[in-house]
């Protein structure tokens, strides 16, 4: 049985806001209301569906719009909810290494007085929005008729000042925040010291030009544009001057800034491969940013399966990506691991090459270096060349990779019925064959996914050479998959390389095969390690036999499986046109590598 997939899920009730912030990246969503029928079903519904795939949220948090601004019955009932899915799923989430968060709301504190006793009720971790300095909260941060919110934040302040939970307020900086700095350093000290709201746990963002902003505002908003990489460093520059010796310098260096730090989704290799942002109709967005354009959308739970939208999700962070222009400097960047070029919405509307705070995140780095030490040159190396590989298709030179994958087939294979994915749901040898979880390969301690190529448009692509250590991991029961002579079974590699040779009658131009490599039953067992179920198998000997046949800057590929499951694979080929002509190459799980000298 699988492991389970976990996420984290936002949740947004509705899109609708009371304020009308001047630099709201989400534009006119924020004035649109939504079916209140639907508000607490959508949750239930999505979170028994995530569970009904073996896919479990291990995060619960209520974004916006404004999550505050729905009935306050509505909010109870989501409260509950919460408490009794961590109730029940908590003991398993924080078994999966996750830690069990309580129930958590971000909001504009408008409404704190009227919520509070409800959240101290169910013990809400509360994030409050609030522009500093507070002036100019009054200015950007206004009702929906342009009209002053601040007496009431002010007083909902001195509340969450006083709430006996976790509680801890942001700011989104602009360029004018930063022309008022004396002001932005004086309120924080306002804050914490006369209003008596820890602010240790403060949270500092930064604010970016977005389409949906523009469309909005149009002019009227150029005080409050993004700042400059400059600017932002030398921000943060100066809030490190100013508080570092003081009671708020741990918050400084751990949490002011914490956005712009790997643990962050910012900084996620692919963040549509766990974060969700769920609106109450049922669209699934990436992110409170992502759900302001469509092109972040990943479907509708109500119209597609689940898993439909689970795999939407990556594709299309993958797909935005593969069009988005990389710059060439983060490549050999000894920090490239830890932001991997930053947000992707951000890069997308704003047009950047890179993370819009790249300069702030490298100070951060350079201040945390215990935290946050510079990768060696030759591990930047391996490592850019696999992020390229599966995050920036523009990043490499034409013909380097195949993008489009052209066929000409009888208009029959259109059919449900005769697609490569029926055909393996019906056959549990072809499931098997195409199975992700029987092989994989450890090189110098990172874990390499083998996948088949036949089903997988984006592979790991890793650089040996002679000194990698190499490990092949087998799943024990391997030999008797669908085999009824297990001792006269074996693992067999196929070794080919990217020069290219034509086969057989065909006339086919393919991959050349140059080493073909059995090893039976006994014979692995008695060479392997067994260790937690799986038999551990060194194969750089096999490496360094061979290693003559790799050719500078020329890709190789080693596919894996058994001697029964390939024959098996060309029987069905031989039975079945429409498997054959989709299987038409290897489909074994494989590991892509360059070898350097």
């Amino acid at each position: 049985m699988s492991s389970p997939k976990f996420i984290h899920l936002l949740y947004a009730p509705t899109n609708f806001c009371n304020m009308g912030c001047k630099y709201c990246y989400l534009g006119t969503g924020t004035e649109q209301k939504n079916k209140a029928s639907q508000t607490v079903s959508t949750l239930e519904h999505a979170v028994q569906q995530f569970l009904n795939e073996d896919v479990i949220p291990f995060n619960l948090s209520f974004h916006g719009g404004e999550p505050t601004s729905i009935p306050p019955q509505q909010l109870a009932e989501l409260f509950e909810f919460s408490k009794n899915y961590y109730a029940k799923f908590g003991a398993q989430i924080k078994e999966a290494g996750y830690p069990l968060n309580p129930i958590h709301i971000k909001t504009n504190l408008f409404n704190f007085d009227r919520i509070y006793s409800l959240c101290e009720n169910y013990q809400v971790s509360i994030s409050g929005s609030v522009d500093l300095p507070l002036f100019l909260h009054e200015k950007y941060r206004t009702d929906k008729r342009g009209r002053s919110t601040l007496a009431q934040i002010r007083k909902n302040l001195k509340l969450l000042a006083n709430y006996p939970h976790h509680k801890k307020i942001s700011c989104v900086v602009t360029r004018e925040h930063l022309d008022h700095l004396d002001e932005f350093i004086a309120d924080i000290k306002h804050i914490h010291y006369d209003i008596g709201l820890d602010m240790s746990k403060f949270n500092i963002m930064f604010s970016f030009d977005s389409d949906k902003n523009s469309e909005k505002f149009a002019q009227e908003n150029d005080p409050a544009c993004m700042l400059t990489q400059e600017q932002q460093l030398y921000f943060y520059q100066r809030l490190s001057s100013e508080f570092s010796g003081s009671e708020l310098e741990q918050g400084l260096k751990e949490h002011w800034f914490k956005e712009f730090t790997p643990e962050f989704c910012c900084s996620a290799v692919n963040c549509g491969d766990k974060f969700f942002l769920l609106q109450s109709n049922g669209d699934v967005y990436s992110c409170p940013r992502g759900q302001s354009s469509r092109q972040f959308f990943y479907g509708n739970l109500y119209k597609q399966p689940i898993t439909d939208i689970i795999a939407n999700g990556w594709q299309v962070i993958e797909s935005i990506e593969n069009r988005l222009q990389a710059d060439q400097e983060c490549f050999s960047c000894s920090y490239l691991p830890y932001c991997n070029q930053g947000c992707v919405f951000v890069r997308q509307q704003t047009g950047l090459t890179k993370s819009y705070t790249c300069l702030l995140q490298k100070a951060l780095y350079k201040d945390n270096l215990e935290r946050y030490p510079p990768y060696e040159e030759s591990y930047i190396k391996q490592y850019a060349a696999n992020y390229k590989y599966k995050n920036s298709i523009q990043s490499f030179k034409e013909n380097q990779i195949e993008t489009v994958k052209p066929r000409y087939i009888t208009p029959e294979l259109y059919e449900d019925s005769n697609a490569l994915t029926s055909l393996i749901a019906a056959d549990e040898v072809l499931q098997t064959i195409y199975s992700d979880t029987l092989f994989s390969l450890q090189v110098d301690g990172v874990d390499y996914a083998l996948t088949s190529p036949v089903l997988h448009n984006s592979n790991d692509l890793a650089l040996l050479n002679k000194q990698a250590s190499v490990i092949l991991k087998v799943r024990e029961d391997i030999f008797g998959l669908h085999s009824k002579d297990p001792v006269n079974n074996c693992i067999h590699l196929m070794l080919l390389r990217n020069t290219m040779v034509t086969y057989g009658d065909e006339g086919r131009e393919k991959q050349e095969h140059i080493v073909d490599y059995s090893l039976y039953k006994n014979s692995f067992e008695l060479l392997s390690e067994n260790k937690d179920g799986w038999y551990l198998f060194d194969l750089r000997p096999f490496f360094l036999q061979h290693q003559a046949l790799f050719l500078p800057d020329v890709r190789n590929n080693l596919y894996f499986t058994t001697k029964t499951l390939r024959e098996y694979h060309y029987s069905k080929q031989k039975k079945n046109a429409f498997y054959h002509i989709q299987a038409i190459n290897l489909p074994f799980p494989y590991l892509e590598f360059y070898w350097a000298e």
